[in-house]
């Protein structure tokens, strides 16, 4: 049988499916004459198949983690036609996932999928022949970081998974793989992270936007950091955030934030607006960004193989009428009135962040759980519309990960205690940018930070994980409390009160499919709500 390059979609998933293969099936000759016995040999094929991790972190395929974040926290309803459409996100929003969850076992599969790709990158690195000083490591640094990434999706989703750092010769092998703990995918977080940094661009021309840089990777240790801390560390006793030599710790984490803002690199942009501006994506202010274009064409709507964002049109308004620059959409992930309620009088990122049809249009569907607010910073457009393919799948719509303005709030949280004079400084530059040098606060608490961040970021997924962070008391107050709906409404019966689970730890449960595909007991859900 002749070997083509493969990237499988799951360690478990496609190793081990239940797809099956006729032999004429599998004895195909490969079409493009590119088998493995003849590839990674240049360096335009380590960069084509460096590209194969990138478009793993940018898959969509039902599961979009900033989507669902929101949906889980306190910033968005599930939304959609009606209580049984996309079943998966309105299980997860009443805390009533199951093993069989169909957005457990995509984002696990997601993942696999990502490491899979980067472990064969790295092992076939040395095949190389390399002619550009410093490439090898740049691309190496590239592939570590993107690793860590998956693997900081397993951890958070579902706490314990294995740990794979190679590519295995044979299909049996992946079946006794044991499960690690969360200290021991923390450890190898670290290790990653801390051999990408150093060897990483400490920024990027234009012409490779999207690629990432050295501030991307601090960044997002970072933001690893405080979810260790605040959650990983009291919830599932994870020890120091560490390779095992280096011990990532405050001090650290202040360190590379301040190395970020000090490089001059990025910048807040003056008018908050201009952010969402889809002629203006890859700014001064975006440190990672997920890139997505309508030049694939896709029809495909099993989501592998859609290269533009999809979520653009969940978020977006069924049947619309009386504005022709909303392009229709599904109204998932609807806003809340508790989100709406956090901007303060004046705020102009109330009107970035969200849009209202109630004013805004004539008539629309008002589906399930409607409270006439949509993600005005991903909602999907009439003006960009791909050309060919199914037009819900092309928006060339890219995903900010990490903007420079968290990188101030995450430097203000962290020397909150430490220098509060230099975390208020942080803060301010974020809270004048919007509100004008009169809004400075003198003197800022937790909560006050906590405020400016969901106001910034509202609709991009982090509030979830800034809920866990500060504890599980503290997510269920505020979860709970976001089902408190305002009187007079004319669909009350669809906002059922949910009780926030702790013994979800706001994780997912392992799926079922990928227990069964395992040889006996490899496999176990771990988190107590899924035992």
């Amino acid at each position: 049988m002749k070997k083509n390059i493969i990237y499988v979609t799951s360690f478990l998933a496609l190793a081990l499916g239940s797809i099956s293969c006729s032999k004429s099936f599998l004895e195909l000759e490969p079409k493009t004459g590119q088998v493995e016995a003849n590839y990674y040999k240049t360096e335009d094929q380590a960069f084509l198949a460096l590209t194969a991790v990138y478009d793993a972190y940018s898959v969509q395929n039902w599961q979009f983690v900033p989507t669902m974040s929101d949906i889980f926290s306190d910033d968005a309803f599930c939304g959609g036609s009606n209580i049984s459409d996309m079943s998966q996100w309105q299980e997860m929003e009443m805390f009533k996932m199951t093993p069989e969850n169909g957005s457990s076992s995509d984002l696990w599969n997601r993942c696999y999928s990502g490491i899979y790709r980067a472990n064969l990158y790295l092992q076939k690195q040395a095949d190389i022949d390399w002619k550009t000083n410093g490439l090898k490591d740049r691309y190496e640094g590239e592939a570590l970081f993107l690793r860590a990434y998956f693997y900081w999706d397993l951890v958070r989703h579902y706490g314990y998974a294995p740990l794979i750092t190679e590519v295995l010769p044979n299909v049996e092998d992946y079946k006794n793989i044991p499960q690690n703990t969360p200290a021991e995918l923390f450890t190898q977080i670290a290790s990653d992270l801390l051999k990408a940094i150093p060897v990483l661009p400490v920024s990027v021309s234009s012409a490779e936007k999207g690629r990432i840089s050295k501030g991307a990777a601090q960044a997002l240790m970072a933001r690893i950091y405080l979810y260790h801390e605040g959650f990983a560390k009291p919830v599932m006793s994870v020890p120091a955030f560490s390779d095992g030599k280096t011990t990532i710790d405050k001090a650290y984490v202040q360190a590379a934030l301040e190395q970020i803002i000090s490089s001059n690199v990025y910048s807040l942009l003056p008018n908050y607006a201009d952010l969402w501006d889809w002629a203006n994506q890859n700014n001064k202010e975006s440190l990672l960004e997920i890139q997505y274009s309508e030049k694939a064409k896709s029809g495909d709507w099993g989501g592998w193989g859609i290269n533009g964002n999809f979520s653009s049109v969940w978020l977006s308004v069924r049947n619309p009428e009386g504005d022709d620059t909303i392009y229709p959409g599904w109204s998932f992930a609807v806003p809340t009135w508790s989100l709406a309620d956090e901007f303060e009088t004046g705020d102009p990122r109330k009107d970035a962040t969200l849009y209202n049809a109630d004013v805004k249009m004539t008539k629309y569907n008002k589906a399930y759980m409607n409270t006439g607010l949509f993600n005005k910073k991903y909602m999907a457009l009439s003006a960009y519309i791909g050309v060919g393919g199914d037009p819900s799948h092309n928006f060339p719509r890219n995903f900010t990960d990490i903007r420079y303005a968290d990188v101030l709030l995450m430097a203000a949280e962290l020397f909150l205690t430490d220098n509060p004079a230099k975390a208020t400084g942080y803060l301010n530059q974020v809270r004048t940018r919007s509100l004008g040098a009169s809004a400075a606060l003198t003197s800022i608490t937790l909560d006050n930070i906590y405020h400016e961040r969901r106001v910034e970021f509202g609709g991009e997924g982090l509030r979830k994980w800034d809920l866990l962070r500060r504890g599980q008391a503290y997510a269920a107050a505020k979860i709970n409390a976001s089902f408190n709906v305002p009187q007079g409404i004319p669909n009350p019966a669809d906002f059922t009160v949910r009780t926030y689970n702790p013994e979800t730890w706001g994780m997912f449960p392992i799926p079922a499919s990928e227990i069964r595909n395992t040889n006996k007991d490899v496999l176990k859900q771990m988190v107590p709500a899924y035992k």
